[in-house]
């Protein structure tokens, strides 16, 4: 039923082009001018035609395939970027944070943690106190817009254990690193030790924000 309707409508369509096209005077005139050729020349021009006819029939389905080849390229140039998107989302989530910088006065109270930890007397420290790590002799690879935060730590007559418990300690204070260690041989009898730490905290300024380049469309 629906087939009929559409064959119907597909009829009186087309006579209703018939009838238009018997009415047009150009139409009457190509005609005319067609009657008038020869069988050869009358073939020739229905080939034309239909040459023509064809190559229109063509461009159809080329300028689907043309656009369904932008789309999928445009397609996976955004999965691509999706995909990137994630992998920088992942790597941003699992990568460790840096940890932030201590003062002088943060350094100083991990310090005296760090030694009460290890059960040494208040006759055996010699002194907990800030210095300063840019100095004569600081590192040529530091930059000068970075802030130093230290903290020289003097100790006398420890055992090799509490050197060794207090080193531990001092590496672990995150963004503090230790710079300096001097060991000697203490006054008491015995296998005892003076030492000296020196740690600093460097606080490295923000870098300027970067703007990602637009992409092209």
């Amino acid at each position: 039923m629906i087939l009929d309707d559409i064959r119907d409508r597909a009829l009186e369509t087309l006579q209703g082009i018939k009838s238009r096209l018997d009415e047009s005077d150009s139409f009457n005139q190509l005609k005319e001018r067609y009657d008038s050729l020869s069988p050869n020349m009358q073939n020739i021009v229905l080939t034309g035609v239909g040459i023509l006819f064809s190559l229109i029939l063509f461009q159809f389905p080329q300028s689907f395939y043309d656009a369904g080849s932008e789309n999928l390229a445009l397609f996976e140039e955004n999965r691509d970027l999706v995909l990137d998107l994630y992998k920088t989302k992942r790597l941003a989530v699992t990568t460790p944070q840096a940890a932030p910088p201590l003062d002088v006065a943060d350094l100083e109270n991990r310090a005296r943690t760090a030694v009460s930890n290890a059960r040494v007397q208040p006759d055996q420290i010699k002194g907990i106190s800030p210095f300063d790590n840019k100095g004569q002799n600081t590192s040529k690879f530091i930059p000068n817009e970075v802030t130093q935060a230290g903290v020289e730590i003097r100790l006398a007559n420890l055992n090799l254990t509490q050197v060794v418990d207090i080193g531990h300690a001092l590496t672990n204070f995150g963004s503090a690193k230790v710079v300096g260690l001097d060991v000697r041989a203490g006054t008491a009898p015995g296998n005892y030790f003076d030492a000296t730490f020196k740690i600093v905290s460097f606080n490295f300024p923000a870098g300027p924000a970067t703007t990602t380049p637009a992409r092209r469309k």
